[in-house]
C-alpha cells in the first residue's frame, strides 16, 4: 500500500507538467494535436482487471474474496511481525539510549571525583576493590544450573569461575560510580523500558506484592523447564515481595502437545489446582499426551469425568487463543518470555538477571527494598 501511494505521489507531478506542456501546444498548433484525443482511441484498460475469461473479466477483488482465508492469516502474520520489530526496535533503541546516559554520567561522577582529589581518574578507578570468585560460590553456580547442562563439575569449573569473576567486576565496577553519582549528585531520570501487559492468569505469591513477573510460557518448551529452577530461587529471595502470573504460548509448530498440555493446565486451573498442574506437567515432558495427562490429573485427585468433558470444551481454548492474542500485540513469539512490572526479559536467563531488575524496581518502592 505504501509503495503505490509513494508511486503515486512520485507520479502526480510528472502528469501534471505533462498536461501543462500540451495545453501550450495546443493553442499554438490545434491541428497538430486532434488526432491524440479522437474518438477512435481505445479505452483505457481497467487496471483492476487481473485476467480474462472470454468476456469475463477477473478483477483482484474476485480473488481475495475466493482466497480469503489464505489473505488473511498473510495479513495477521504480516501485522505480527510488524509488531515483533517494532518492540524490537524500541527496546533496542531504549538499551542504546541507555547505555550512552549512564557511560556519560559515570565519566562526568569521575571527573568531578578526579578534580575534587586533585588526582588523575585512573587514580580514583584503581580503588574498585573487585572480590576473588571461591571455590564455593563456582560449586553453588553449578548446582544451581546443573539441570540446563549435561557436563560435569569439572568440566565447567574453569569457564564458570571465569564467568563470576566478569560479573563481580561489573557489579563492583556498578557499585563504584553509584557511588560517586550518589557523592556528586548525579542523578538519572530515564525510565527503563516498559510495556504494558495484562496480569490475567494463575497466580504464585502475594497478590499485592509490588513485583509482577508475568511468564508467557510452553509446557512442552525445554527452556520454559529450565527456567523454573530460576524462578523458583527468584520467588524464595524475594518472598512476599514477588508474584508470578502465568499465561500460555503454545508453540503448536515446534511442540505437538503444547495446546492439549495448556489445556490441561487450564481445566486443572478451574478444579483449583492450576500450580500442581504446571509442576506435573513440567517435571515430566514425556506423558503430555491426552492419556497421559488424564493420568496425571487422577494423580492430583482431580475429577477425572470433568477435567475431561473440560479438554474437550471449547471454552478452554478459547481461554488459552486470549493468552495468545495477548503475547502477538506484544510481540512475542518465542518462550519462555517474561515482563518484571513491564519489562521484558527473553529467554531461559539466570536468576542474578531477575534479582537485578527487581533490586532496581524496589528501590523505587517505599518500604519494598529487598
Amino acid at each position: 500500500m505504501k509503495q503505490s501511494e509513494a508511486g503515486g505521489c512520485r507520479a502526480g507531478p510528472t502528469r501534471t507538467c505533462a498536461f501543462i506542456v500540451l495545453g501550450a501546444v495546443a493553442s499554438l498548433s490545434p491541428v497538430w494535436l486532434m488526432p491524440a484525443f479522437s474518438a477512435t482511441t481505445s479505452p483505457a484498460p481497467d487496471r483492476n482487471v487481473i485476467a480474462t475469461v472470454g468476456q469475463q473479466r477477473i478483477t483482484e477483488a474476485d480473488i481475495l474474496v475466493q482466497g480469503k482465508a489464505g489473505f488473511d492469516t498473510q495479513e495477521r502474520d504480516y501485522h505480527r511481525q510488524l509488531r515483533q520489530l517494532q518492540t524490537t526496535y524500541e527496546e533496542a533503541r531504549q538499551q542504546l539510549l541507555q547505555q550512552q546516559l549512564d557511560s556519560l554520567l559515570n565519566r562526568r561522577a569521575l571527573e568531578l571525583e578526579a578534580q575534587a582529589r586533585a588526582a588523575s581518574p585512573e587514580t580514583v578507578l584503581s580503588e574498585i576493590q573487585v572480590p576473588t570468585v571461591t571455590d564455593a560460590e563456582v560449586r553453588a553456580f553449578y548446582d544451581a544450573n546443573k539441570s540446563k547442562t549435561t557436563q560435569a563439575f569439572e568440566e565447567l569449573a574453569t569457564p564458570i569461575k571465569q564467568y563470576l569473576a566478569s560479573q563481580h567486576n561489573d557489579q563492583a565496577t556498578h557499585a563504584f560510580y553509584q557511588g560517586l553519582r550518589s557523592k556528586h549528585a548525579i542523578v538519572s531520570r530515564l525510565e527503563p523500558y516498559r510495556v504494558a501487559v495484562g496480569a490475567s492468569g494463575a497466580v504464585r505469591g502475594r497478590a499485592d506484592a509490588p513485583i509482577t513477573i508475568v511468564e508467557f510460557g510452553d509446557f512442552q518448551c525445554p527452556y520454559c523447564q529450565q527456567e523454573e529452577a530460576t524462578l523458583r530461587s527468584v520467588m524464595t529471595r524475594f518472598e512476599g515481595k514477588v508474584r508470578l502470573v502465568f499465561r500460555h504460548l503454545p508453540l503448536t509448530k515446534v511442540h505437538p502437545n503444547a495446546m492439549i498440555a495448556a489445556q490441561a493446565a487450564v481445566c486443572a486451573d478451574r478444579q483449583g489446582r492450576f500450580w500442581e498442574m504446571h509442576d506435573a506437567l513440567y517435571a515430566d515432558q514425556n506423558a503430555l499426551s491426552a492419556d497421559s495427562l488424564r493420568e496425571t490429573a487422577g494423580k492430583l485427585g482431580l475429577d477425572t469425568k470433568i477435567f475431561s468433558a473440560c479438554l474437550a470444551d471449547d471454552s478452554t481454548a478459547q481461554a488459552i487463543d486470549a493468552d495468545v492474542r495477548q503475547a502477538d500485540e506484544l510481540g512475542v513469539a518465542a518462550t519462555p518470555s517474561f515482563f518484571i512490572n513491564g519489562r521484558p526479559v527473553r529467554g531461559s536467563v539466570p536468576a542474578d538477571k531477575f534479582e537485578a531488575i527487581i533490586a532496581e524496581e524496589l528501590q523505587h518502592i517505599p518500604g519494598s527494598r529487598g
